[in-house]
């Protein structure tokens, strides 16, 4: 009797959760293009000494935004690296404040 119990539960959350996560509103993606004008804040390189040309960087730059649309807005960008002759990876953090 119980497992018959249990089941009826499970149905009945399995129906509660499909209609909350079945209601949500959808967000639409819009495409805006922008010029900004961009100004660094804070620049530094160190070199690694394991291999030659090794070396890792930490930035951070500011912007200033405009848009077709008139909307203007600001934005901070964090970017580290790690790079050997050139070539490595690149992180980027950015946060766009309307």
């Amino acid at each position: 009797m119980a497992t018959k119990k249990s089941m009826w539960v499970l149905f009945g959350i399995l129906v509660i959760s499909a209609w909350v996560l079945g209601s949500a509103i959808q967000a639409g993606a819009e495409t805006m293009n922008y010029k900004f004008y961009s100004y660094a804040i804070q620049n530094e390189s160190a070199p690694i000494g394991d291999v030659e040309g090794h070396k890792v960087n930490f930035g951070i730059r500011r912007a200033f935004c405009v848009f077709e649309n008139g909307e203007v807005a600001t934005e901070v960008a964090v970017a580290t690296g790690d790079y050997i002759k050139g070539f490595g990876s690149n992180t980027q953090y950015r946060t766009m404040t309307f």
